[in-house]
């Protein structure tokens, strides 16, 4: 810690907190960026907003294939 110490005091987390809105602003942008048009690439690289695409696309799939196996558990108890 800056202060010396293992236990942080505020000052410590507020620059912490500080960085992280910084870092989520920033990503923030570049999927803002990212999604509105594919064909644009900017400054910095566009590979992180690409990686939480990805992941929130196999995400969403995953969601829908765990709909679809409920859906069809359900109708095979039915049509018992």
């Amino acid at each position: 810690m800056p202060n010396g110490n293992d236990n942080p005091d505020l000052k410590d987390i507020w620059n912490v907190v500080n960085e992280m809105r910084q870092s989520l602003a920033e990503l923030k942008g570049m999927i803002n960026v990212h999604f509105s048009d594919h064909n644009i690439h900017h400054h910095p690289p566009c590979h992180p907003a690409e990686e939480i695409r990805r992941i929130m696309l196999s995400a969403a799939g995953a969601a829908l294939l765990a709909l679809l196996a409920a859906i069809g558990s359900i109708v095979a108890n039915v049509a018992r």
